[in-house]
């Protein structure tokens, strides 16, 4: 018995041992064949509509290539807000991490001047490059 065969025969002993395993299994595989369907269908059903539009062959082709030229368009203007709004949200996390390591800073001097403990202020290079980042 080689590798592949006995990988199969305990993928399939897990399938009995596991029905939920096997029924996540097949709905996978269905939802791969209805994708592949769709994106086929999609693909004939626009090849048949090129060939029996009504109009010359010419014509079509430049509605097509026009309205492609729109989805460009359209779609790298959605990406430029999708970076936009990417780059808002990494500063705003960026200003919440910093005040939240502030907060815990300050806490953490509260605590060791409660208990005692005197703590030698060192900032390291990476300290520093830390707090530089933030900014």
């Amino acid at each position: 018995m080689n590798n592949r065969e006995f990988q199969r025969r305990i993928s399939n002993f897990k399938r009995l041992l596991d029905p939920e395993r096997a029924r996540k299994e097949k709905q996978a595989e269905q939802a791969k064949g209805l994708a592949k369907g769709l994106a086929l269908g999609s693909i004939l059903g626009g090849l048949v509509g090129i060939f029996f539009a009504p109009d010359k062959g010419a014509n079509t082709r430049q509605r097509a290539k026009e309205e492609l030229e729109r989805a460009k368009e359209v779609l790298g203007a959605n990406i430029e807000v999708g970076k936009e709004k990417v780059t808002e949200f990494v500063e705003e996390q960026r200003e919440v991490f910093g005040e939240k390591m502030v907060t815990l800073k300050g806490k953490l001097d509260k605590k060791n001047q409660c208990c005692g403990i005197d703590v030698e202020e060192d900032e390291s290079a990476e300290d520093v490059e830390a707090a530089e980042a933030l900014e």
